[in-house]
């Protein structure tokens, strides 16, 4: 390309900037012009245009279409959660509170394993409810410290020391892994072989919510204790 003509069509470019609508006042131009396509004969701007403004329509109907579907699950999400929370409320003590939480979540949230780690309550649940306790300040649990003082749940893949502290030998097929803060009170971890499950940048605001019912009912706890040992 020579310097004149690259010179000219950078006035063409200029000009063109300077007034958008000059192919609109000068349509005829429109059929004259043509722009080379990667994949066959030259089109017509008008057809390139036209081309363009489809793509853009199937991506925005796909976006919406995600948005859609995140919108029904996160439904999904709340009716279950309101059920779940109806039902816990019904347990008198702290042990079969834990094992309805613990039931539901194994059966009705698509984990694989869970694990309820509590730091001052002492709970004796039922054989299939995976409760432990630990201290605030025990060195394993330093290692999720960043977790408890956000306050907020994360998802995704957890290093090894993490994910074999959280599930021992059953954590080698942990393959994603909601962990909640529990604040105060605990962690509590819910794990699936499905790399997908759990993705950072998902949406947590059902599992925060699911802390607050757990802590809200551990908070019920301490008043009773006071009580028994009046």
């Amino acid at each position: 390309m020579s310097d004149k003509t690259r010179a000219m069509e950078d006035i063409v470019e200029k000009f063109l900037h300077q007034n958008p609508s000059f192919l609109q006042r000068n349509p005829a131009l429109l059929k004259e012009l043509e722009l080379k396509h990667s994949s066959g004969p030259a089109v017509s701007l008008i057809e390139r245009q036209v081309q363009y403004l489809r793509n853009q329509n199937a991506s925005l109907e796909q976006r919406l279409g995600q948005l859609v579907q995140v919108a029904t699950e996160n439904e999904k999400l709340m009716s279950r959660l309101h059920r779940l929370t109806l039902e816990l409320m019904t347990m008198n003590d702290l042990p079969a509170f834990f094992n309805g939480l613990a039931e539901a979540l194994l059966s009705e949230f698509n984990s694989d394993i869970i694990n309820i780690t509590l730091f001052d309550n002492k709970v004796e649940a039922g054989p299939k409810t995976p409760i432990f306790h630990a201290g605030r300040d025990d060195l394993e649990i330093q290692q999720f410290q960043d977790l408890l003082e956000k306050k907020s749940s994360v998802c995704g893949r957890l290093n090894r020391n993490k994910r074999d502290y959280l599930f021992g030998n059953r954590g080698q097929w942990v393959q994603s892994t909601a962990l909640v803060s529990l604040g105060n009170d605990g962690i509590l971890a819910i794990g699936s072989s499905d790399p997908a499950r759990f993705y950072p940048g998902m949406g947590t605001l059902f599992l925060d919510l699911l802390a607050s019912v757990v802590t809200s009912r551990l908070a019920l706890e301490v008043p009773e204790k006071k009580r028994r040992s009046a």
